[in-house]
């Protein structure tokens, strides 16, 4: 299942990708097909925050570190409107030409073959942290988390007042310190932070935040001073709601 984070403060914008197929990764390097198409599957990231794009194929048995997606450079763009715009993978120091472009999404799971459901791998491309506009320029490095029998938890953010906070980045950080996945809040103070381990999390809220293309993230409506955070204890394949946080 291949989720996504919406960018901050970017109404009516279409991140598009070529999908070419999927193939997975055994544990020793060596890629096997998952799911090949005959032409690529155009798909715009920013419509799966509340929705997966779902992909069911075959493979052999075996463990696996990764899911390899196969993209399409010559049909992947950004749209504005009426306007598109041709991307370059990589970044403005070291871009790509290559054709076809490997996003390699790291999970370790494996395929028994024994009764039961095959394992549910939830992918997140995380748009937020993957695209980055420079010189009028649209750079794409992927920036992408997955995980087997994954959670997700959503919520709100409001002010004081109970206003919706928007373009507030909001963290999922494990027992460790390690960020696992982040997202932004939408308009309406929404979020939903996807592909998440089992585990314990402090979910925080940050109302000025540099995302790993080096974009600073403001929040718009937020009290000053303020960054809340709550805890999460997550369950595989929990749906967690929390209660609004107040920023």
């Amino acid at each position: 299942m291949l989720f996504d984070a919406p960018i901050a403060g970017m109404s009516g914008v279409k991140v598009n990708i070529g999908i070419d197929g999927l193939q997975l990764v055994s544990s020793t390097g060596r890629a096997v097909p998952f799911v090949t198409n005959a032409k690529p599957d155009v798909v715009n990231l920013l419509d799966l925050q509340s929705h997966s794009e779902d992909f069911d194929g075959t493979a052999p048995l075996g463990v696996y570190s990764a899911v390899r997606m196969l993209i399409d450079s010559a049909s992947s763009n950004v749209t504005i409107g009426k306007m598109t715009i041709p991307v370059i993978w990589g970044t403005p120091r070291n871009p790509t030409s290559a054709p076809v472009v490997a996003v390699d999404f790291p999970c370790t799971f494996a395929l028994t073959g024994l009764p039961g459901p095959p394992p549910q791998i939830s992918m997140d491309f995380n748009v937020l942290h993957s695209v980055k506009f420079a010189n009028g320029t649209i750079y794409i490095q992927p920036s992408v988390s997955a995980a087997g029998a994954a959670a997700q938890v959503a919520g709100t953010v409001q002010n004081q007042a109970g206003k919706p906070v928007s373009s507030a980045a909001v963290l999922a950080v494990d027992a460790l310190g390690h960020v696992v996945n982040s997202t932004v809040t939408a308009s309406n103070g929404s979020y939903t932070i996807h592909a998440l381990p089992a585990g314990i999390y402090s979910i925080q809220v940050k109302n000025s935040y540099v995302t790993a293309v080096g974009d600073t993230i403001t929040a718009v409506g937020a009290d000053a001073g303020a960054a809340p955070s709550a805890t999460a204890i997550l369950a595989p394949n929990d749906n967690v709601h929390l209660p609004a946080l107040v920023d």
